[in-house]
């Protein structure tokens, strides 16, 4: 690989490095970097740490990684609980809670401002209840941040977490405790901040601003001709809980994955033991993360078709296969469920595996058909819909597949579905700009997360060619 290598082929030698070629050594259940070939990132200090570790029986290891996950998720759970009291965090474009059918409002705008006489007065409320919402749900989620029950409901869910699977969890990729977390003690993060959301919701003004902004789209939307715009309905609370949730989580993602990363002075000594150095356990997965980047970034993947309809004479279900030969595959072991309603399994691109049952779906590459605007996944006899996590539409957020755990009316409803778009002519796919619930200014595909793994890999090949 020279040194214009794209960040899809480095990904491919990480697939490929994984599976224990490259420079890299599998055993004992931990992983080395073998720098041996030539020069890296890794300081003879942090070869010799991971060679202890090589060195240790099973026992051993599990020790350490069962000590050093429940010291990353203490910090990190307490480091993202502190932000998320402060009302900056959730103006962060990730962490922001989308305006629901935000889209929707801007169309009826545009739509409204054309009748005559009224249109300009009637489209104003429109305009303005989107800008009131968002500055309210600011305000919201940073009150439901602060609230002490809400920090004590992650403090005992790290306490209590499991840690007979915290090896494989060492090995994951960076952000596994955080989901292995989310994932284990769901039905009490749930119920907890569901109670904080409701007692929040009962005095907070966004639920006055909200209730205003539904009723100014609703009587614009009865004034155009034909019935053609349908009234807009939300459960309010329930769209907090999961929101909320969705950024408490990624807050505790953030420091998992820098503690992961590059462990500062602020790291436990347990943490700096298992990834002092950086040591990219990413690649241990043998698979980049499936996300949203501009159609200008590099990291934009080409594919070599797409799914079509099985209403089509001929269709087939199909893979999702790239132009370098990788696969979208299954990066998680098991579905996690999410706020006790939703089954969520995440994507990555890698070499896929021969999968004998449901038990372990990692590297598993699904076959996808089109059933109206969803393109769908079959794992193992269930359906699951392609989603933009938790429906924010940002660079870099994840692409994963989302059902119902309960009721596939829910899992595809036609306000959920989204059109992925396939350019034959540049071999891109994105999502359409959904108009149900995001502004229609945004415009991605999918492509490859940003990470150092794929620039560490290609500078080690460089070096060692």
């Amino acid at each position: 690989m020279g040194a214009g290598a794209s960040a899809e082929e480095a990904a491919a030698g990480a697939a490929r490095a994984a599976m224990g070629g490259e420079g890299v050594s599998i055993g004992g259940g931990m992983i080395s970097f073998g720098m041996e070939s030539g020069g890296g990132s890794m300081s003879p200090e942090e070869i010799a740490r991971i060679n202890a570790m090589l060195a240790m029986s099973p026992e051993e290891q599990a020790k350490k990684a069962a000590a050093a996950m429940k010291d990353c998720l203490e910090l990190a759970a307490t480091t993202g609980l502190e932000r998320a009291a402060e009302p900056a965090t959730w103006e962060e474009e990730a962490n922001r809670i989308p305006c629901p059918f935000k889209g929707k409002f801007e169309s009826l705008q545009r739509q409204i401002e054309k009748v005559p006489m009224v249109g300009k007065t009637l489209a104003k409320p429109v305009a303005a209840g989107v800008e009131n919402v968002e500055k309210a749900f600011v305000d919201a989620a940073s009150t439901i941040g602060k609230d002490p029950a809400v920090a004590l409901a992650y403090k005992e869910a790290v306490a209590g977490v499991p840690q007979d699977e915290a090896v494989d969890l060492v090995k994951g990729a960076p952000g596994s405790f955080t989901e292995y977390l989310a994932a284990q003690t769901d039905d009490v993060l749930t119920d907890k901040v569901t109670a904080t959301v409701a007692a929040v919701l009962e005095t907070h003004s966004l639920t006055k601003v909200w209730g205003g902004a539904t009723d100014a789209y609703n009587k614009a939307a009865a004034k155009v001709p034909g019935g053609l715009v349908k009234p807009i309905e939300l459960d309010l609370p329930t769209y907090v809980v999961e929101q909320a949730m969705a950024t408490l989580k990624q807050l505790v993602a953030d420091k998992e994955i820098q503690l992961r990363d590059d462990p500062g002075d602020d790291a436990p000594e347990t943490v700096k033991e298992i990834f002092g150095g950086g040591l990219r356990t990413a690649m241990m997965q043998g698979s980049e993360p499936l996300v949203l980047v501009k159609p200008d970034d590099p990291r934009q993947i080409q594919f070599v078709d797409f799914p079509r309809s099985t209403d089509e004479v001929g269709a087939t279900p199909e893979k999702l296969v790239t132009g370098k030969g990788l696969e979208v595959v299954i990066t998680a072991k098991q579905p996690v469920v999410q706020n006790k309603a939703w089954k969520v399994l995440t994507l990555g691109f890698g070499q896929a595996a021969e999968i004998a049952d449901e038990k372990d779906l990692r590297m598993h590459a699904p076959k996808f058909h089109r059933r109206g605007r969803f393109l769908v996944a079959d794992v193992f006899g269930e359906e699951y819909p392609l989603k933009v996590d938790n429906g924010r539409y940002f660079d870099q957020n994840a692409v994963k597949l989302v059902r119902h755990a309960r009721d596939d009316s829910k899992t595809f409803y036609e306000g959920g579905a989204l059109d992925f778009n396939f350019s034959k002519e540049t071999k891109l796919v994105g999502p359409d700009r959904c108009k149900q619930w995001t502004s229609d200014t945004y415009n991605f595909v999918l492509g490859l997360k940003k990470n150092t793994l794929a620039a560490d890999l290609a500078k080690f090949q460089r070096q060692a060619l």
